[in-house]
């Protein structure tokens, strides 16, 4: 494994994310919530943000690879790309 200057620098939310895991949609929640989604190729995501009631979701429709939702998102409910969360 290569060296890493910064594997004692405290993450934020502010900060590069140091972990990632694909996202299945469905009907309950990433656990643990993460800093952010991210999709990996060009498509639609609908989610359920942070403070969102459940069924309070927000669609984004034919966004680009890299399209990062402008909130941290507790649920994907639907992608037509693959999604990756961003975390620490």
């Amino acid at each position: 494994m290569a060296a890493d200057p910064y594997a004692t620098v405290a993450g934020g939310p502010d900060s590069f994310g140091r972990k990632a895991r694909i996202v299945t949609p469905a009907a309950s929640d990433i656990d643990p919530i993460p800093k952010a989604v991210v999709l990996c190729g060009p498509g639609d995501i609908t989610v359920v943000p942070a403070d969102n009631a459940d069924g309070d979701t927000v669609a984004f429709t034919d966004v680009g690879a890299g399209f990062v939702p402008p909130f941290r998102v507790r649920r994907v409910t639907a992608a037509t790309a693959v999604v990756a969360t961003i975390e620490d």
